[in-house]
């Protein structure tokens, strides 16, 4: 049902903390939305373990980014969806050979697989990173918490301010100051998505 598969978050609005008021945006259309290249059956795709279609992925997202505010889901879905090409992988597999350290649905460095596997207390010691980036996705909610964590984890408190007034501002520093990456044009045509669904006008 619907009401099942809802995002419930704060609406970040220009009155600030004290006119928040509650929103819930219905997820697996919110994700179809931004991520037009979804799958709707996975079965078929090169690397079907990595796949999910939105309506897998939707309980996970949820559960990962209850409480946030609109923009900010708006954001991390974005990036995903970036990242993990429409929620088809999780590793890094271009250009071939690829990066088998490199992976989870934000397509975190080997360094912060690292260490969010070790913020979950998985047993890393003396593993590769290929097989660390393994015990990470072989589980899904982990696998799409990661964008969440190293949010919380990596942006500075003045970046994550922004991202929850879902302003082109807040998202340019997310990208450029957080990510550490550049504005690319697939990464605005995400937003602008993004933005779309969510009801921002940015």
């Amino acid at each position: 049902m619907h009401t099942q598969l809802a995002f419930f978050a704060l609406f970040a609005g220009l009155a600030g903390a004290a006119g928040l008021e509650s929103k819930s945006i219905y997820a697996v259309e919110a994700i179809k939305s931004i991520m037009p290249g979804a799958l709707a059956d996975c079965s078929q795709f090169e690397f079907p373990k990595e796949c999910r279609t939105p309506e897998e992925a939707a309980p996970h997202l949820i559960n990962s980014l209850k409480g946030r505010t609109t923009g900010e889901i708006a954001m991390i879905l974005s990036l995903i969806g970036v990242e993990s090409g429409d929620l088809k992988f999780r590793i890094n597999h271009f250009p071939s050979p690829g990066h088998p350290d490199q992976g989870t649905a934000n397509m975190m460095s080997p360094m912060y697989v690292s260490e969010y596997a070790k913020d979950l207390n998985l047993p890393i010691d003396g593993k590769s990173g290929p097989e660390i980036l393994q015990l990470v996705i072989a589980d899904d909610f982990r696998n799409f918490d990661s964008a969440r964590w190293f949010v919380d984890k990596h942006c500075s408190d003045e970046v994550k301010a922004k991202m929850k007034m879902g302003t082109n501002e807040g998202y340019s520093d997310y990208i450029t100051k957080c990510v550490g990456t550049t504005m690319a044009d697939d990464r605005q045509q995400y937003w602008d998505r993004a933005k779309k669904a969510f009801g921002l006008s940015g």
